[in-house]
């Protein structure tokens, strides 16, 4: 069976952009995610959590590639995508937003981000 799993806004402060200042300062940062997930008999008839994906370890995972800065926030979300289908086979596809505050864009926004879309 397919379940969809959803976090929210996952918050890191990280240091991401395209002028090196942005790189030194840092800036907060929100990741969303929506990954179908095969998920097995054990998670749903025998509560077991080898059966599904555990989302402490999908945070845990975000949370390692929002660390190592990235110029581009679609390089950043390819990347970050990509290692979730890499450590987690039961991820089938995944819809992934990362969101920037207060970008250095010239005008006043609360945010400025991007999403992917990936599958096996």
């Amino acid at each position: 069976m397919i379940n969809t799993i959803h976090i929210e806004r996952l918050s890191t402060y990280s240091h991401h952009g395209v002028m090196p200042q942005e790189r030194v300062v840092g800036a907060r940062f929100y990741v969303s995610l929506e990954a179908e997930v095969e998920v097995s008999d054990d998670a749903l008839l025998r509560d077991c959590l080898e059966g599904t994906v555990s989302y402490a370890d999908i945070i845990d995972c975000i949370r390692k590639e929002m660390a190592i800065p990235a110029a581009l926030l679609e390089h950043l979300a390819y990347r970050v995508g990509q290692r979730l289908l890499n450590e987690f086979p039961l991820i089938q596809s995944l819809v992934l937003r990362i969101d920037k505050e207060n970008p250095p864009c010239g005008v006043p926004v609360d945010a400025i981000g991007v999403s992917v879309k990936l599958a096996r």
